[in-house]
């Protein structure tokens, strides 16, 4: 994705029009007529946590929420593994 000014996220279709500048996602400054996306096409798969019906409801709190496992997913097989796993945090 790339960054507004106040370091929010930001990718081609998220808003109607486009911000006036941005850093694109290899930290280039960008802008609307520089002739290049501002994210990366995989940028696409990029949603906010509210849409996920399983979040939870203390996401937000400044103590966090307990977490039982973090899940990676990519198609780099060739520099990393697909699925890892591991059975402690230690």
């Amino acid at each position: 994705v790339a960054l507004t000014p106040d370091n929010d996220v930001w990718w081609e279709g998220l808003t109607d029009q486009p911000p006036e500048s941005l850093s694109d996602w290899t930290c280039q400054p960008w802008t609307p007529d520089c002739g290049r996306k501002a994210a990366h096409p995989n940028a696409r798969y990029t949603a906010p946590a509210v849409n996920l019906p399983v979040l939870d409801s203390d996401w937000e709190k400044p103590e966090g929420v307990p977490i039982s496992a973090i899940l990676f997913g990519g198609r780099r097989a060739t520099t990393v593994p697909l699925v890892s796993e591991a059975f402690s945090w230690q």
